[in-house]
C-alpha cells in the first residue's frame, strides 16, 4: 500500500509512469528486489483512481451471457425491447439524421 501512495504521488506531481515503476522496488513476494512491470503499475494507478473517485462503478465491465438467435429472452432483454420500440424515431422527436 505505501508504494501505491507513493506511486500516486509520484503521478500528481507529473512523474511519467516508466520514471515512477524504476523508482518502485517490490519489497515482498517472489519479485522482491525488482520493479513492477508497467502494466501492473498502470492497472494499480487506474484502481487507485477509480476508487478515490468512488461513482460507484465497478472497475471492471460485467461478464454477460450472449444468446444465440432465436433463443429466449431473459427478463431484462424484454424490458429493454419494449423501452426502445416504444421511443419515436429520432425524426419524430425533432432531430434531423445526417447523410
Amino acid at each position: 500500500m505505501a508504494l501505491l501512495t507513493f506511486a500516486v504521488a509520484l503521478k500528481d506531481k507529473g512523474v511519467f509512469v516508466p520514471d515512477i515503476a524504476k523508482k518502485l522496488t517490490i519489497k515482498v513476494g517472489k519479485n522482491v528486489g525488482k520493479s513492477p512491470s508497467l502494466a501492473s503499475l498502470y492497472r494499480a494507478l487506474a484502481e487507485a483512481e477509480g476508487a478515490a473517485v468512488g461513482d460507484g462503478l465497478p472497475l471492471r465491465p460485467k461478464p454477460v451471457r450472449i444468446r444465440r438467435p432465436g433463443g429466449p429472452l431473459t427478463a431484462e432483454e424484454i424490458d429493454l425491447r419494449e423501452r426502445l420500440q416504444s421511443q419515436p424515431p429520432p425524426e419524430r422527436r425533432g432531430q434531423q439524421l445526417t447523410p
